[in-house]
């Protein structure tokens, strides 16, 4: 009886909590209208991890129409994006039509859709599976695309310095002129007074995919450095020479070259989470779907050891596997091989073209001399980071061959193994041997090199390609952390090279370092560091007849107290030091040194400035002191200061610099800072010039632009134009502007000039009462604002308008009827960047 009754009970109460169908509510009366008219606003476009620009748009609560379709289409089949099955045509068709709306957690089935984000005006463009290329042959050998399009780049820095002795002046230029976007001119010269003008470099650039060709005075150093990347030099003076030279080149590729690692893969049968660690440690931590996967390892460690893979699975499975890993970070690519032919000749003035020299009471010019040269040069590198290369060259009459190893090694004390050298058909030779270690506590490196030049006596010190002399260098070094954060270092250097030929008349230095370290935080942001260390040097002269050395060692102990402070736009410092050495109180120094870091204050919200000053005390009671300041705005580097020598030997020393650099391209010219060899021309002329504003390109240095200038950006060439702007903080608060970008959607190549046009818009959030005949004007929708009247006619809306655009009406829209309220001036006050305004009377159109 009693299991029937909680039966029936039972029956009872699940009628009763069965949910119901649901039923449509019903909007309130007089909100129709707001609920599914269309609006307009200007958004923020979104695909995948891309910020595209703003566009403008028209939506309702199922779909949204893109007013401006086509300046997506060029940004969205860019190399660096997905590849798709669509051509720009058919995809300017797709985006021209109304797209549906879905969730923030929605996705597309067959067509495209969008996600509208209206608290942060954002748009979400998703694009379903089927649009999309399958496979990895998308994302191949892929190049960067470019615009046929001049332009010019110069930057120069220009120093001043004058002190007790004598005045000098130098300028050093670079100019970069753009002709069809793969082709251009580069030069680099500079002039000094006792030096007259120097040419390092003019030469005409050719580039086709992953081949450069050059012709006229160019750089041995680049050349080696651009197209053999992964190869070492070190027996090549650095000089120019006149000529041409054909080379491979990484900087087109859509993902240039960074190193070589082994790849890593692991099969999951279910979704889960692979964990990697080394030596115990965990360096990285990447979720994967079912199936063979490859490991993403650019951000581990470069160097050879062991990798644990811990596979956890979605079921709880875990499984571990131990693999070796071989990794080198550089501008190389591996599987590709790298080539270098040159050919010209060069001067004994290390690549000057004319120079006057004076030889008694006579000037006379030095041209260029002829010392033929040419050279051929290959290199590769395997997946597993072992590089290998050599080649052939001729320095003058004499012939060289060189090559160059690198291997990765998995083992306890070496994780690369580095040898490069050279043997000359006279019978000179060089080598250089070396290996490095790095683990989380230890740093450890050795290398050896030697040089034995075996031509004939005239010849020795000659300046060439190849150095002329012998020479020999030791380097040994390791850092690593003792218990309790102790720092240790040890240096050992050992430097020799022979004033004669044959190797007579030996000059040797030898040096030991060392080291420990120690840093205290104390209240109040200060720090104690404390240094103890020892050092030796050994000077000698060895000649067949005699012998002349000299001995130096001492202890030491270095004790720095750091004070800092920073604010959200300066941080300065003060560091206090005292220096004992152990040998001799006399040699004691102090010192103190003072920095102040502006960045953007009030008197100029475009700059950044920093401000110098210190004085110390060395041995022998002499003192020395120092002031500057570094002014870095929109029209460059400008820095100037003076130090001074106080005591027996008074000196004194003032300094002047300049750098910047102008742009000319697309029919403007700018001046501004100028780094790199390629630009942006800012435009801010339509911006509220009582504001300041933020711009950048990916991840090069940002300039601070003043509303109605014009300036330049330097930029990186080779990389894509993708600017941002932010509007800086000025402490008001009246006006907070929505930017936009207006810049061409290509990579930018060396001496190209871009326009960047900024834009803005700003939300005026506006406040009253609305009245018609007297009486309120209730359950009106106010256009344009977003908002609705309440039964007393009051609102509250937001409104997107033009930097120079005022708020001079209103129009509202009740049951179909349509009234324009006008706005007078005595009639609105504004409070902290709101419109309120009093009672309005509208009347109907």
């Amino acid at each position: 009886m009693m299991n029937w009754n909680i039966t029936i009970i039972t029956a009872v109460l699940g009628g009763l909590i069965m949910p119901l169908p649901a039923a449509a509510i019903p909007l309130p009366a007089g909100f129709e209208d707001i609920f599914y008219a269309r609006q307009s606003s200007v958004v923020e476009i979104i695909y995948g991890e891309n910020a595209l620009g703003s566009v403008a748009v028209e939506y309702d609560r199922q779909e949204v129409v893109l007013l401006t379709p086509g300046v997506l289409v060029d940004q969205i089949i860019a190399a660096d994006m997905p590849p798709l099955t669509l051509s720009a045509q058919a995809l300017r068709q797709k985006l021209s039509v109304p797209l549906k709306r879905v969730g923030q957690q929605g996705f597309a089935d067959r067509d495209i859709v969008v996600s509208l984000n209206e608290s942060d005006a954002s748009l979400r463009l998703i694009f379903p599976a089927s649009l999309f290329l399958n496979g990895e042959a998308g994302y191949a050998r892929k190049y960067i695309t470019y615009r046929n399009q001049t332009g010019l780049v110069h930057s120069h820095n220009l120093n001043y310095l004058t002190d007790n002795y004598s005045n000098s002046l130098s300028l050093a230029a670079n100019e970069t002129l753009n002709f069809t976007g793969n082709s251009y001119l580069k030069g680099a010269w500079s002039y000094a007074a006792d030096i007259d003008f120097a040419l390092d470099e003019l030469a005409f650039y050719l580039e086709s995919r992953h081949t450069r060709f050059k012709a006229g005075r160019q750089r041995l150093g680049d050349n080696l450095i651009d197209s053999t990347p992964s190869m070492s030099y070190s027996f090549f003076n650095p000089m120019s020479f006149d000529g041409v030279s054909l080379g491979y080149m990484t900087d087109n590729y859509l993902t240039p070259g960074s190193g070589a690692a082994s790849p890593v893969t692991v099969y999951l049968p279910q979704a889960g989470s692979v964990e990697i660690y080394r030596n115990g440690r965990l360096i990285d931590l990447q979720q994967f779907a079912a199936g063979l996967q490859h490991l993403d390892t650019r951000s581990w460690p470069s160097g050879g050891y062991d990798v644990l893979l811990i596979s956890r699975l979605a079921n709880g499975s875990r499984e571990e596997k131990v693999q070796p890993f071989f990794k080198r970070n550089g501008i190389f690519r591996s599987g590709e091989l790298e080539y270098l032919l040159q050919l010209g000749r060069y001067d004994q003035r290390q690549g000057q073209f004319a120079s006057r020299r004076q030889h008694g009471k006579a000037q006379r010019w030095h041209a260029v001399s002829n010392h033929p040269f040419a050279g051929a040069s290959l290199g590769y590198t395997t997946a597993s980071a072992f590089s290998l290369g050599g080649g052939l060259m001729m320095d003058n009459t004499d012939f060289y061959s060189h090559a160059s190893i690198d291997v990765p090694v998995n083992s306890w004390f070496v994780e690369r193994l580095y040898i490069d050298g050279l043997y000359g058909n006279d019978g000179s030779n060089g080598y250089q041997v070396g290996m490095m270690k790095n683990l989380y506590r230890l740093g450890l490196n050795l290398s050896y090199r030697d040089h034995h030049f075996r031509g004939d006596r005239q010849d020795f010190r000659r300046f060439g390609v190849i150095p002329a002399y012998d020479f020999e260098y030791l380097q040994f070094g390791v850092n690593s952390f003792l218990p309790w954060n102790v720092g240790f270092g040890l240096s050992y250097g050992l430097n020799s090279f022979w004033q004669e030929y044959g190797r007579q008349q030996r000059s040797r230095f030898e040096s030991w370092d060392i080291n420990l370290n120690r840093d205290f935080s104390l209240p109040g942001d200060l720090n104690l560091r404390v240094d103890l260390g020892f050092h030796q040097g050994i000077n000698e002269f060895i000649s067949r007849n005699a012998w002349h050395g000299t001995t130096e060692s001492r202890v030491f102990a270095q004790f720095t107290l750091g004070m800092r402070e920073r604010s959200y736009n300066h941080y300065q410092s003060l560091y206090l030091r005292a220096r004992l050495n152990g040998d001799n109180s006399d040699k004691n120094s102090y010192g103190a040194d003072y920095a102040l870091n502006l960045d953007n204050p009030n008197f100029d919200r475009g700059g950044k400035y920093t401000l110098t000053a210190s004085l110390s005390q060395g041995p022998n009671q002499e003192k020395h002191g120092g002031a500057g300041i570094v002014v870095d705005n929109r029209l460059g580097y400008h820095a100037i200061g003076v130090s001074r020598a106080f005591g027996n030997r008074s000196y004194q020393q003032l300094y002047f610099s300049q750098r910047s650099g102008f742009a000319l391209g697309e029919g403007d010219v700018a001046w501004g800072r100028m780094d790199n060899n390629a630009a942006l021309i800012v435009d801010a002329s339509e911006l509220p010039t009582d504001h300041y504003f933020d711009v950048r390109n990916r991840n090069t240095e940002p300039v601070v632009i003043r509303g109605g200038e014009i300036t330049t950006l330097s930029t990186m060439p080779y990389q894509k134009i993708a600017p941002q702007a932010e509007q800086v903080f000025t402490g008001k608060t009246d006006a907070f502007y929505h930017l936009s970008t207006q810049a061409p959607s290509v990579w930018v190549m060396p001496g190209q000039v871009y326009r960047l046009k900024l834009a803005a818009t700003k939300n005026q959030t506006v406040t009253g009462r609305l009245l018609y005949a007297g009486q309120p004007l209730a359950h009106a929708r106010v256009v344009g604002g977003n908002s609705i009247t309440d039964e007393e006619g009051l609102f509250v809306g937001d409104f997107t308008l033009k930097t120079s655009e005022r708020l001079t009406s209103l129009t509202v829209k009740k049951e179909g009827q349509r009234y324009l309220c006008l706005l007078s001036e005595n009639n609105v006050r504004m409070t902290q960047g709101i419109m309120q305004i009093r009672e309005t009377q509208c009347e109907i159109q």
